[in-house]
Parts: C-alpha cells; structure tokens; sequence
C-alpha cells in the first residue's frame, strides 16, 4: 500500500508564515496604504484596492496552509476540521476588519469604538459598506476589508456545514464508505476490540479509508470516529443490511471482531458470497477473532488449503496476543532464562505455541541483537496433561525446530513450591512468573515481596489495557487480556512472514555495499518495498494451491522434513522439486510470480531502462515473460527466487503438499458453437446452463458446454469438426456427493469420480471411466 502523504512540517510552516506576512501586510496597508509607494515599480499593484490578483493569491496561500494542516492530522474529522477552519478565520476577519476601519470615526462617533463596533458587525457576517457622517468608509475599500468579508461569510457557511455534517453524521459516513477507493472494513467493535481501530487506521495509505461496521450506536462509536474510522450502522439480524452495502466492491481488508467465532464465521460467509458477486479479488488480507487458541489453530491450518483463494485468512484471539505481550515484556530484560507458568488455562498453551513459534522464527532469523528465548516451566498438579495437548499440537503442526525447553512440575503453585523452584535457579533475577488463574493474587503479592527484583505477572481481569505496565510491589505487575498488540496493529502470518525474509535477507548483505532503498531494515524501508514484499508472500500462497496444485493445510500429515543441508548446493529446480514440485508447475510459477511483479511494479509508476535507476522508478527486469525465457541469466534469476521464497516459507511452518495431480488431455471430440444460451443435463442431473457463443462438445453420446476462450486454449482442430484435447489440467478423487461450483452451476460429484481443474480455477467433476479415457497422469520430472 502507498504510505499516506502526510505534509513535512517545513513546508507547512512556511506557507504558514507566508500567509501570515501576507495577511500583516494588508492589515498594514490598510492603516498607512502609503506603504505600497516602497515597493519596487513591479510589485505595487499587491495589495492595491480592487486587486483582484492579491485577493487570489491570498486566498489561494490560505487555502494551502489548511489544505497542509488537515493533510499533517491523521484524525480526519470533518465536523472538527470546520472548528479549526472557524477558529482560524474569526481572528483574522477581526485583524483585518478592526484595520481597515480604524480611521473611521469624526467628532460624532468615537475613535475606537466606532471601529470596534465595525468590526463586530464584520465578524458577525455583515459584509455591507459602513458609513460615518454620511460617507462610505473606508473609501475606496482597501483588499485586506475584502478578504475579511470573504472570510466571515467562509466562516458562516463552515460553521452550517459542521452542523449539518455532525446532524447527519451516520448518513455521511455511510456515502463515503460507498464511494471509498480502498476499504479497510472491521465488523463488530466491543471493549476488546475498540483500542484495535486506531492502530489498524495508522497501516492506511492515503486512498484507504476505514470503515467499522456495527449494530449500536453508542459512545464506542463516537471514539472510533475521534481515531479516523467511517461508522456504518447496520442490523445484524438482518444479514441483507450487512450485504447490501456497497463498500464491498472495493474492498480491500477485513477484520471479523465478534466475540463469538461462530458469529464470525457467519459474517465471513456471507461476506464472501457478496464479494462473488460483485468483485473478483483473490488473497484479500483476513482477520477473524477467534480466542481459543486451539479453535484458532484449528481453522487457521484449514484455511491454508482448499480451493477458497478469496482470503489471506489469520486469527487473532486474546489468549494469543496477551502471551506475545507477557513474552515480550520479559525478554525486554534480555536476562531471563526460565520463565515459570503458575496454573494451566487457554492462556497456558497459547504461552507454549508462541514461545514455540518464536524458536521456529529464531532457527530462520535472529537478529543480532536479540535475546535468548527462555526456558518454559509448567507448574500445576495438571501441567503435564497440559504439556502433553502442547506437543501434539507441534507433532500435528509438523514443526521443523526443536523448540524452546518446555518441562512441567505436577505440584500445586503455592508458595513453598515457587520458593524452592526458584530457588534451584542460579540466580532469581533471571527468572520471571506468570500466574494465569486470577485466584493467585496473593501468591504472587507474597512473591514480588521476597524476591523484588524478579518479574511476575499477575492476572486481574480489572485491570485496564494501559495498567499492565505498572508496577505494584516490587517487579509485580497486573495484566489482563487484551487483543492490541504492542506495535498498535494486529501483524497477520503473511505480514510477518514478508518481514522476517526481508530482514534475513538485509543481514546477508555486505556492509560494505552501498546499500539501495529495498536493502534496508524494515522499519525504514519504503511502503513501496514493504508492499513488494507482502505481494510476494501473498503470491507464493496462490500459486502453490492453483497452479502447482498443492495444499497448505498440513495439519495432522505434516510433509517430509527438509534440511538447510540436504537444499545447500542444489539448482533451483532441484529444491523445488524436493519441496514436491515438478518442473512444469516450477516454470509455471515462476512465470506466474514474475508476471505478478512487473503488474505490481507497473502499477506503482515503474517502466522498463537500463541501467536501473530506483530513484527514476527504472528497473531493468521489467520485460515480458518471452524476454526472460530467452535469457539464461533471467531465467535461473527468476526460478532462483521461486525457490527461496517458497523454502523461507517452509524454515517459517508455510509447508504445503500435493493435493492435486498433473494431467495431460488426450483424446480428440466433436464440436461446434452455438450463437445462442442453451442447456444441458449433468450426469448429477443438474441442468447446466450455457452462454451464447460457448462450444457444444460431444464424445460417446454425451454433449456439454465450454467456454468459448476455454475451448480455445484446450482444444485444437484436426479437420471434420474434430477437435484434439491439449494442455494440462489438475485433478483429484472427488469425495462422494462433493458439490462442485462449474461456470455452469453446481455439479454433485458421485463417488469414483474426479474434479478436474482448468488452467483459470475452474472445476468440473468427470466420471472415473471417462476420466480414465480423457486424461493421462504426468509424472514429475
């Protein structure tokens, strides 16, 4: 995503004083207008009565200054931007009102507050001519008098559209959701949730926008707009409000928050629908709240496979993130190394699977100056049992790394127990406690009380977000569960993913390079190059599943492991094919990731030169996939990045493996195409409908429709209205009464059958027999 632009503060700064000189000036000019006669020949039509260049150029300055100042605020409230604006404007009407009638006054009427009043009048709105004795004063009327009037009547029509914006707020948040470029959307919003908005609205560029979508109107939803987000209120108990909404054509994240999974699963059901219906985006960013760590390893390892590429799905949950914060929190020290866990709860074993998943991301990348991870020491009469459901979860995870040292002592957590275990350490100080049950208050008090230097959590489940920091007695600190992160923002699989290989590769290059804008740390590098980065990640998700024919979903049958030695030396090709994939799919997707970069690329204002010249937006790699076939250095480039990116997802846990097999099409049909819609009967007995110009195609008996661009590439002719089969498809045992989704409608699979699956995504179930006589099984190579 592009950054949002944001003004530098120099340059608003001075257009700032630019204006304000500009403002003195006339408000001088209009006490001594003999002030222009020093002014250089060139320059004193400025400021002169009835200039109408000055009054645009003064206004043009103005309006820049609040154009800046709004752009610098990342909370973009209409109805507090017009404050501002009235705020800003009623000084400088009365500067330059109270100016310009400060010579209005004769024996009659008062040398100053006659301008006083004048001025009053001014700011009020009344923009008519003044008169003393008689006459028009000022005469003739000075240019600052005339920007003062414009800018009482500006602040007049600010202050009634405020009013009118804030009166229907509801109304206007919903039109800008509609007509949005880009959407971020989160559903459902509660106390959890709520200190989630303003860290998701800091990761917009300046084309999103963030809309929360919620059923009630209440403060939480005057906070989320004070922190930058569209509110859109609908019912949820009507699910057409929820779909009917036009923001989700453009759509380009999404956040389910409701407390419930299920609720969530709902929502992203329907969601999803509606997005079949009105765009065809593939890997949109997904995040579902689901706090059972279990439940959200669960669905997350089902969402790496099957053939639903719509979302990049991730899970977050507040057992999860609460575990992240406590561990975050302790190797702050960099010296603990044994962290006891006191009890055993959701929180136990989202503990152990992220300190599992940091030893995981440590084999990958350490950076230099981390520390090392501590050691994990269950402590409850159930710990084991507890450590046991742990080391499932990694056998059925097919975790690589060997993990952090977890153990478990199967004895009540009370205090004469943590004494001698803290004890047998070598030192308190490097060890920490959290207790997770919230009855062990006083055990942890009477702790903190004997060894004030070591850390220990507490649970409270009334403590607020922002007090876990804080520091009762001695190192003892009170946490609750909390769903925000650290950083502000929830970091999906992928976002971390795309960050840890970008920060192994930095750590790669010589420090005597000179290094270029892509070849710095995360945190400084560009949005463009996060955004590349991302895109990559993202990309190897889609082509792994569509064109190599593989599943992420490697729960429970885990693929063989793999070693940095057994991949050191090989050829590209030769890891790729160790990962399980032929040298068709190989090409394919290296064709499929280079295509996928030059669009992004292209996207984003780059063009094709030599040399390349990032600061010119000029690379040198932007060429057609034909150029890159043709090249042997392009080329070896090309599938070489394949496999390091597909091998840095494997070190991370991202390990897929073939569900889908490769077939050649054989066999030669008869054919003609129809101009006109027609239908036709499935083998389920599903009638099948067909558009105007798509190919009736006929073998043994039977007859079915083909899209017209489909048959073109997967039929050639040979003479007679004969037509020979050609290219590959992916296949693979249907399961009995499977419903498939053709571009003709549903299809019941029987069982025997196979789905078949197009070049473009697209699925048919076939008969085992005619499967038999239409395919044949391409071996890897």
């Amino acid at each position: 995503m592009r950054p949002r632009r944001t003004a530098s503060p120099m340059l608003r700064w001075a257009v700032t004083g630019t204006g304000l000189l500009l403002i003195a000036y006339l408000a001088a000019l209009d006490l001594r207008p003999s002030i222009s006669d020093g002014l250089p020949p060139a320059l004193r039509w400025f400021g002169r009565p009835g200039s109408m260049p000055t009054l645009g150029i003064v206004v043009a300055v103005l309006i820049w200054v609040s154009v800046l100042t709004f752009r610098s605020n990342n909370n973009h409230r209409v109805v507090g931007v017009s404050f501002t604006v009235i705020a800003a404007l009623v000084p400088l009407t009365a500067i330059l009102g109270l100016s310009s009638y400060w010579g209005c006054h004769d024996a009659n009427h008062p040398a100053v507050f006659t301008p006083m009043m004048a001025t009053a009048s001014l700011v009020k709105g009344g923009t008519g001519d003044f008169s003393v004795g008689g006459r028009t004063c000022p005469s003739p009327t000075p240019v600052g008098l005339e920007l003062a009037r414009i800018a009482a009547l500006t602040t007049i029509f600010t202050g009634l559209g405020g009013v009118v914006v804030g009166a229907f707020r509801s109304q206007v948040d919903r039109l800008r959701a509609n007509f949005a470029e880009s959407v971020t959307a989160i559903v459902g919003v509660d106390a959890d949730t709520e200190s989630m908005i303003s860290g998701v609205a800091r990761t917009l560029d300046r084309r999103g926008t963030l809309v929360l979508i919620t059923g009630a109107s209440d403060d939480r939803v005057q906070r989320a707009r004070r922190q930058g987000a569209r509110v859109v209120l609908v019912d949820f108990n009507t699910p057409s409000t929820l779909v009917s909404l036009r923001l989700w054509r453009h759509l380009s994240r999404l956040y389910l928050m409701a407390p419930d999974p299920a609720v969530n699963l709902m929502w992203l059901d329907l969601i999803g629908r509606r997005l079949a219906e009105v765009a065809h985006k593939q890997r949109l960013p997904l995040i579902v709240r689901m706090d059972d760590p279990w439940l959200a390893q669960a669905w997350r390892a089902q969402q790496f496979g099957g053939s639903d590429t719509r979302w990049a799905a991730d899970v977050v949950g507040k057992y999860e993130v609460t575990a992240g914060r406590l561990l975050d929190s302790i190797m702050a020290t960099g010296r603990t190394r044994r962290v006891f866990v006191c009890g055993t709860s959701q929180l136990t074993l989202a503990l152990c699977a992220d300190l599992t998943q940091r030893a995981l991301e440590r084999d990958f990348y350490t950076p230099p100056d981390a520390a090392p991870l501590p050691a994990l020491t269950l402590v409850e009469r159930d710990a084991d049992e507890y450590l046991r459901d742990h080391e499932f979860y990694r056998q059925q995870a097919g975790f690589m790394s060997d993990g952090p040292t977890i153990d478990a002592i199967g004895e009540a957590p009370t205090v004469p127990t943590m004494l001698k275990l803290i004890a047998d350490g070598d030192d308190p100080t490097t060890s920490a406690v959290i207790f997770v049950d919230v009855h062990a208050a006083t055990t942890a008090a009477r702790l903190a009380a004997r060894f004030p230097e070591m850390p220990i959590y507490a649970s409270d489940l009334n403590t607020s977000i922002n007090d876990d920091s804080i520091q009762v007695v001695g190192r003892l600190q009170s946490y609750s569960l909390v769903l925000d992160t650290q950083e502000g923002q929830v970091q999906d699989a992928w976002e971390r993913a795309a960050r840890l290989i970008h920060e192994r590769y930095v750590s790669t290059i010589d420090p005597s390079w000179t290094r270029g804008p892509a070849s710095v740390p995360w945190t400084e590098l560009p949005e463009f190059y996060r955004g590349s980065n991302r895109r990559q990640v993202r990309n190897a998700l889609w082509m792994v599943e569509q064109i190599a024919g593989h599943t992420w979903n490697t729960w429970g049958s885990p693929p063989a492991q793999l070693s940095g030695n057994e991949m050191a030396g090989l050829q590209p090709l030769e890891q790729l094919a160790l990962m399980g994939f032929d040298h068709y799919s190989a090409m394919s997707m290296a064709q499929a990731e280079h295509e996928d970069w030059c669009r992004y690329y292209r996207r984003n204002g780059w063009k094709y030169g030599t040399p390349r010249d990032d600061s010119r937006k000029i690379h040198d790699k932007l060429v057609d996939w034909s150029v890159v076939e043709s090249d042997p250095d392009l080329l070896n480039a090309a599938v070489r990045s394949l496999a390091g990116t597909l091998w840095s997802l494997r070190q991370l846990g991202f390990r897929s493996r073939p569900i889908w097999q490769s077939f050649a099409r054989v066999g030669t049909v008869a054919a003609e195409q129809r101009s006109a819609p027609w239908t036709w009967t499935s083998d389920s007995g599903h009638t099948m409908r067909a558009g105007a110009g798509d190919w009736a195609v006929q073998e043994d008996g039977k007859t079915w429709s083909v899209r017209d661009d489909i048959f073109r590439e997967t039929y050639e002719p040979t003479g007679d209205g004969r037509w020979q089969r050609k290219g590959r498809v992916q296949a693979r045992p249907a399961y009995p009464g499977e419903t498939v989704n053709t571009l003709e409608g549903p299809a019941a699979a029987a069982e025997g059958d196979w789905v078949v699956r197009g070049s473009t995504g697209e699925q048919w179930p076939v008969p085992g027999d005619e499967f038999a006589r239409r395919y044949t099984e391409i071996c890897a190579s």
